[in-house]
């Protein structure tokens, strides 16, 4: 958002009021605890009412891997865990490690939640998805969210054994 010098973020102009009065309207309708997507938050930490069914996404490190998560609205109302855990080792770089990649990748088809599988590319990709709880307070959304990333704990300890670019993976024993 872009803050004309005559008009900064704290003036009390109806324009400005407007976004925050729609806020505060939205969480008055929320029972406690608050739904992670009564509102949101724009540049400058105004407060303003999410359009209904919208997401909320954030992204955090585990082992040393970025994980992406969706909090859907909506239909779609669920919980998804994406990340890109690298590059499938080619066979003259680790024959070993590329077959036991693939053997991990494999074992993940019985999860309740979701798999391991190689994109197109050869990368490793890992997608989880629960129900979204109710309600999905912050506290709620980050339970299902470690759920789902323990529920792969046991396939990525092992990957970190077997993928070449991941030793610098922390070890987790």
């Amino acid at each position: 958002m872009d803050q004309s010098p005559t008009q900064p973020a704290s003036d009390p102009s109806p324009s400005n009021l407007s976004g925050l009065r729609d806020a505060i309207e939205a969480l008055t309708k929320q029972s406690l605890p608050l739904e992670l997507d009564a509102v949101a938050f724009g540049a400058g930490g105004r407060m303003t009412r999410r359009p209904p069914g919208s997401s909320v996404c954030f992204r955090f490190h585990y082992l040393g891997v970025p994980f992406d998560v969706e909090v859907q609205g909506g239909n779609e109302a669920g919980v998804r865990l994406t990340s890109d855990l690298g590059q499938l080792p080619y066979t003259a770089e680790s024959p070993l490690g590329r077959r036991y990649a693939r053997q991990v990748l494999r074992l993940t088809a019985a999860l309740p939640f979701g798999r391991m599988f190689l994109d197109e590319d050869d990368h490793i990709r890992l997608e989880a998805r629960s129900q979204r709880p109710k309600p999905a307070s912050l506290d709620s959304v980050l339970a299902a969210t470690t759920i789902l990333v323990l529920s792969f704990l046991p396939n990525l300890r092992l990957l970190t054994e077997v993928l070449p670019d991941r030793r610098d993976w922390p070890r987790t024993n």
